[in-house]
Order: structure tokens, then C-alpha cells, then sequence
């Protein structure tokens, strides 16, 4: 039967409503395509050349400050930058950036202050054709931007980062700072005007680029970038652990060799002190204000310790852990020669590079807490606090303040540059450090065969280690390992070792457990180290093949 006309209409209005329910978006309209193609030529109008110009004279010039701070010769605007940003972020919030990137952390905000300081000077060589018509004189031009530009840091940006005007603040003081920025605004000034004048005039057509070549260099530029940070991310995000290659070099390496000791520092360039030069000052509630010269404190008589260090942002099972021969004088031989008053209860310590750190009276005259001078049988290296530094047994490392030049006794209690940031402020604990065991041999996912030496060590501060307990199935049953403690006062980590023989072919979870001299078991409620210092039992998975 042949479709009636009705059937047919009917037919057309059915599928003129499905079309309708799938039809298309409608296309942008007409005002928003003209504000965008508006928008794109806005942009493409923009004097990028100019832009770019000043951020390549503005990387030399903080090149050559870069070189001058290094030398001591000067500021570096990216550091004093990453600086003042560290020293005012809450405590939580740069214990996860510490967590997750490690020192990368320190590496990204040193990356971001480096591009803020880049960016600026480009957008400042924008206007830099308006200044060359308003003075018309080449040389005028570059006196302009030289000391507009350092005017501009010495009177606005350094006394917002709290390095004081004309970097009054600053290590270096006010003529290094001053000197410093006046060389490097005029080698931006100088490279802004070869780029700008010599350059431009050789290519009048300019350099504009072409809507696929912009295209592509976009592309270009956020992949090279997002490479970049995955690169670093996959680098610096792999938590650090204390592993040796074998159980005889962990002997070997009981006391760790001053290079591979671990160093952890808030700055981005330590401070460089000339022991010549350098003068102790012991202050505060004392009968006798005293100053020594580091001749001074190697003619008085000197102790050597072995003590283990442990960085309190380090994770179970980490790397930021150490041991060495410390040599110094008493600090309280120090205390009583300045005649300590009584009444103080604590004492604080300051360094070169502005880092403060306070600790009870009663462990500041602990005959175990040295100044010392010494580490390993040599000279302080920088790194670790030449010329003198506070060894402090039992807390962890932010309390051994490094490069230290001044002593104070104080009354009442003072809460130091990371207790300030919400560090270790636990009431009872002043900074203890927690009980651990590390598995140190073989790495983490190592293939073991019939037989396996399992070993590493166990730190309790200066509390010494009585037990290390070792369980080859995740935690169900312990064996006791077996310790080789050194001879001397227990302030170092212990060495254990345990020998073990798969039952079976296939993964096994490896963890170890410590206990204190006085037998209190280690915290088994992991946690981060923030804000007193990681727990939890270390483990390790080893596959065995039989």
C-alpha cells in the first residue's frame, strides 16, 4: 500500500524533530568571533621583541650579580626573593612541598623567583622606545634605565623583601648591594640598547612571526616546559633512602665520610665566614660577655664525640641521616666561663646567615653538647658550618645550628626559625628524636637468592638502642636482629644485621623495629614529619629467587 500524503507529513514532522533534538550547536555569533580575532591581534600588536629583549639583558645582568654574591661581592635578587618567601610560609604548607619535591622544593622556588625576576625587566624594556623619544640621546637612554632600574630594586624591591634599603639588611651591606645592582642594571642597560638600536636598525622588517610559526613555537615552548618539570618531578620526587650496596660497606661507612654526609639548609647560597675574621660573642644573662676568635677556641681544650645527626624532615627509611667525629670545646666550659646567670633557662644561638635556634639550659650544659670546630679530624667544611657549629646529641639536626657567632642566655623559653614555622613545638619533647630502625642492605624490590644478609641501623638520639627486632613476613612475627654497637656514650646509630633464608620462591615484605636503652618499643603509628618528626616501621620488599 502506498504511503497516504498524511503518512508522508507525518513522516517529515518525526524527522524534523529528531533533526532538531541533534542538529549542531550553533555557530559563535558574529560579536564574540570579532572579539576574538580582536583579541588575537591586540596580541600579536604587542611589542614582544622589546619584551624579549630586556628579558635576555635582564639574565645577564643577574648572571654577573649571580657571580658578584657568589664571591661575596654583592646581592642576588632570586635568593633574598626565595628567602623571604621561605622564611613566611606556614610550617604545614612547606613540609608537603618538602615531602613531595624534597630539595626540588627549594629548586622550584628558586626557578619561579628567577622567572619574576626576568619577566620584570621585559616588561620594563616596553617602554623603552617611549624614554628613547622623551630623551633622544642614546647615552641618556642607558643612564635612565640604569639607575631607574637599580633604583627601583635598592629603594623598593629589596626593603619589601625585608633586606632593608640599599640592601642595608643584607650580608654584604649596603656598598656590595649598591655596587652590585648598578653593575648589573648597567649590563642591562647597555645589552637593552645593542638589541634594541644596533640590532633593530639591521633588520628593519623586524621579526614578527608568522601565525603557524607562532603556533608552533607555543607548542614548542609548553612542551620543552611541561618536559622540564616531569623531568625534575621524576627526579626529585623519589623519596631518598639510606641504602648501602652491601653489608660491608655499611660497616665501612659506619662513620660517614664527610662528602656524603647529609646537608639540609634553608638558604640558597650558605654564607662563606672567614675563620680570621670570625669572633664568637657569648651575651645575654652573664656576668662576663665573652668573645672568642677561632684561635681562641682551638687553644682551649677540645673533646671528640661520635654523634649521628638526623634532619628532622627526614622520612622512616630515609637518607638524611649521618654519622661523624665531632671535635670542639664543651659548650657548658663556655656557659660558666662567661659567668651564666642563675636565673636563665635557656639558651639561644644565632648564625651568619640569620638563622636562630634555642635549647633548655639543662641539655646546653649536657657534657656532651660541644661547640665544635672539627668533623671527621678536619676543619669544618661550609656546608657543615665552618668555622663552629652546635652539636646538640638527642635532638635532631635544625637545633645544631651551623656557622654560629653568637651565644645568649636567656629567661624564658625562645622559639627558633622553624620552631617559628611550627617545627617541633611539642611541649615534652623539645625536638627529641624518635626512635628508628632503617633498612639499609639490600635496596627496596632487590631479587635475593637461597640466602640474604639483611642489614642497617637503628638511631635513638642519645637514648642508645638495646634492640632491633626483624619480621620477613610483613609483621606477623619478629626475630631479633643482631647489633654491633660502638664503644662510647650511645649517641650514635647502631649497625644490625640479620641473616635470613626465604622458605619459598616469591615477594616478601622485610620490616624492622628498635627499641631504647630503657627497652621503650619505637611509635608504630606512622606519620609525617611534620611537625615532630617522622614514625612508623621501615619496610622493604625483597623477591626471592630459589
Amino acid at each position: 500500500m502506498k504511503p497516504t500524503r498524511l503518512g508522508l507529513n507525518k513522516g517529515l514532522v518525526v524527522s524534523a524533530a529528531w533533526g532538531h533534538r541533534f542538529k549542531r550547536a550553533p555557530r559563535r555569533s558574529p560579536r564574540v568571533a570579532e572579539g576574538w580575532k580582536n583579541l588575537r591581534a591586540f596580541i600579536r600588536r604587542l611589542p614582544w621583541y622589546r619584551f624579549a629583549a630586556g628579558v635576555v639583558a635582564g639574565g645577564v645582568g643577574l648572571l654577573v650579580t649571580f657571580l658578584m654574591r657568589a664571591f661575596g661581592l654583592g646581592v642576588f635578587l632570586p635568593e633574598i626573593a626565595v628567602n623571604f618567601v621561605v622564611g613566611r610560609i606556614p610550617g604545614a604548607i612547606e613540609s608537603f612541598f618538602i615531602r613531595t619535591l624534597g630539595e626540588g622544593a627549594k629548586l622550584l622556588a628558586l626557578l619561579t623567583a628567577l622567572a619574576v625576576f626576568l619577566v620584570l625587566p621585559g616588561i620594563y624594556a616596553i617602554l623603552y622606545r617611549r624614554v628613547q623619544r622623551w630623551l633622544k640621546n642614546r647615552w641618556l637612554v642607558m643612564a635612565f634605565y640604569t639607575f631607574s632600574s637599580a633604583g627601583i630594586v635598592l629603594l623598593g624591591i629589596l626593603p619589601i623583601l625585608d633586606a632593608g634599603f640599599f640592601g642595608s639588611n643584607t650580608s654584604v651591606g649596603i656598598g656590595f648591594a649598591v655596587f652590585s645592582q648598578l653593575i648589573g642594571y648597567w649590563l642591562y642597560a647597555a645589552l637593552l640598547d645593542y638589541l634594541l638600536v644596533d640590532v633593530a636598525a639591521e633588520h628593519p622588517e623586524g621579526f614578527s612571526l608568522s601565525r603557524r610559526q607562532f603556533i608552533a613555537g607555543t607548542i614548542g615552548a609548553i612542551a620543552v616546559a611541561a618536559l622540564t618539570v616531569y623531568g625534575l618531578g621524576s627526579l626529585i620526587s623519589k623519596k631518598g633512602r639510606l641504602v648501602f650496596t652491601s653489608i660491608a660497606e655499611m660497616f665501612s661507612k659506619e662513620q660517614t665520610p664527610t662528602s656524603e654526609f647529609y646537608v639540609v639548609t634553608k638558604n640558597v647560597i650558605d654564607p662563606t665566614v672567614d675563620a680570621g675574621t670570625w669572633h664568637l660573642a657569648i651575651g645575654g644573662l652573664v656576668s662576663n660577655p665573652t668573645t672568642y676568635s677561632y684561635a681562641d677556641l682551638q687553644a682551649l681544650a677540645t673533646i671528640d664525640e661520635f654523634v649521628t645527626l638526623e634532619c628532622v624532615s627526614n622520612e622512616v627509611g630515609g637518607n638524611l641521616i649521618s654519622m661523624a667525629e665531632w671535635t670542639g670545646v664543651r659548650l657548658a666550659t663556655i656557659l660558666q666561663s662567661a659567668g651564666l646567670d642563675p636565673s636563665a633557662d635557656w639558651i639561644v644561638f644565632t648564625c651568619a646567615d640569620g638563622y636562630t635556634a634555642a635549647i633548655p639550659i639543662a641539655k646546653a650544659l649536657d657534657p656532651n653538647t660541644l661547640v665544635a670546630i672539627y668533623m671527621n679530624g678536619g676543619p669544618l667544611a661550609t656546608a657543615h658550618g665552618h668555622p663552629a657549629r652546635i652539636i646538640v646529641p638527642g635532638l635532631y639536626g635544625m637545633f645544631h645550628a651551623k656557622w654560629i657567632t653568637k651565644i645568649e642566655a636567656l629567661q624564658g623559653e625562645f622559639r627558633g626559625y622553624w620552631q617559628q614555622k611550627g617545627w617541633t613545638n611539642s611541649d615534652d619533647a623539645h625536638g627529641r628524636v624518635n626512635t628508628v630502625a632503617i633498612i639499609a642492605v639490600p635496596a627496596d624490590n632487590a631479587v635475593v637468592g637461597a640466602t640474604v644478609d639483611i642489614g642497617g641501623v637503628a638511631f635513638a638520639g642519645d637514648r642508645g638502642i638495646s634492640r632491633v627486632e626483624v619480621s620477613t613476613d610483613g609483621g606477623s612475627t619478629w626475630t631479633d636482629a643482631t647489633l654491633h654497637p660502638r664503644s662510647g656514650r650511645g649517641l650514635t646509630w647502631v649497625l644490625w644485621t640479620f641473616n635470613w633464608t626465604p622458605p619459598r620462591g616469591g615477594s616478601f615484605r622485610i620490616v624492622a623495629r628498635a627499641y631504647d636503652a630503657v627497652g621503650v618499643i619505637q611509635d608504630s603509628t606512622p606519620a609525617p614529619p611534620f611537625p615532630n618528626g617522622s614514625s612508623g616501621y621501615d619496610s622493604i620488599t625483597l623477591l626471592a629467587s630459589l
